[in-house]
């Protein structure tokens, strides 16, 4: 899970933890440094505020863009926005070029760990 707002992390934290072992963090830097190829799934938000002065802003497109462009095998990707709400979903399909799911953080917790679940049983044979 790589989000800057630590109190959503903590939720997804707690949430899933039933069902899954998760990692979160709060800044790109230390997402991009750790274990990248030992991820099943992320999930990323759109934008990442910098951690640090010398930082700038993150978009979780580039990042997980980065992802499927330098890993032999890539975790698959969830993209989180507060900024989109689900009709924007049907409106631009730009953003799900990269991501293999889009969903806004207004659906609820239980919708994005279905999609989770589903996305990795999609993956297993």
């Amino acid at each position: 899970m790589l989000d800057d707002d630590e109190y959503w992390c903590l939720a997804i934290q707690r949430f899933f933890r039933a069902d899954f072992d998760i990692t979160t963090f709060t800044d790109a830097q230390s997402f991009l440094d750790s274990a990248l190829d030992s991820y099943d799934l992320v999930i990323i938000d759109f934008t990442i505020a910098p951690n640090h002065r010398h930082e700038t802003s993150t978009n979780g497109i580039e990042i997980i863009h980065q992802l499927k462009t330098q890993l032999k095998q890539p975790p698959l990707t969830i993209l989180t926005s507060a900024f989109i709400s689900r009709s924007d979903l049907t409106l631009d399909h730009t953003l799900s070029a990269h991501a293999d799911i889009i969903m806004p953080k207004d659906c609820g917790l239980d919708e994005i760990l279905q999609a989770a679940q589903a996305l990795l049983s999609s993956k297993t044979p």
